[in-house]
């Protein structure tokens, strides 16, 4: 009689094994296929500027998906995403690039509409390097620069006209006179 227990026993253990075994296997096969419906696409970066896998997918600001996978290769950086948002179809051409996602300094891949440009390249997704900091400095110096070069002409052209007169300053009349000529203009323009 003990033997006839020990063997239901063992009989029941190994009918839960598969019981379990079916439904792990049944989950899995699910995910599977749940996954397989997910839109993927690969690009490849030169640079990726601080993107992980996780990292937000977003197009124009809204999140569609994430970064599913990285690989470093000799030459540049594969990246495989996921769009879970089923509703959403990349435009051919659409553009790329690494940009900030908030305040503690995390990356997004961006994607944009796609401009004549990019349409022009016939690639599915056209890829921009990311803009670094440097960069962006750069510009400000540049824009400094420019600026600086307005104001000279500005007041060259302003002592030229006889507004300015670098020995006496700001002649106040002249301005006025010269404003009131533009308000006239405008005037007789708009009748």
């Amino acid at each position: 009689m003990k033997q006839n227990l020990r063997k239901y026993v063992w009989l029941e253990f190994l009918i839960w094994v598969i019981i379990l075994c079916i439904c792990v296997f049944a989950i899995r096969l699910y995910r599977h296929h749940e996954v397989k419906k997910l839109v993927t696409y690969q690009i490849f970066l030169s640079d990726v500027d601080g993107l992980i896998v996780g990292s937000p997918v977003r197009f124009m600001g809204v999140q569609i998906g994430y970064i599913n996978k990285i690989k470093i290769l000799p030459s540049e950086i594969y990246i495989k995403f996921v769009l879970t948002d089923k509703d959403v179809k990349l435009p051919k051409g659409a553009i790329a690039t690494v940009e900030f996602n908030g305040m503690g300094g995390s990356k997004s891949l961006e994607i944009y509409p796609p401009t004549k440009e990019s349409l022009a390249s016939g690639k599915i997704i056209e890829v921009q390097r990311p803009v670094r900091l440097s960069e962006a400095l750069s510009l400000f110096g540049d824009m400094y620069n420019k600026i600086d070069s307005i104001i000279v002409r500005t007041s060259v052209f302003a002592n030229e006209t006889g507004i300015i007169d670098v020995k006496k300053g700001i002649d106040v009349n002249a301005i006025e006179n010269n404003m009131t000529d533009a308000d006239n203009l405008i005037k007789k323009f708009k009748e």
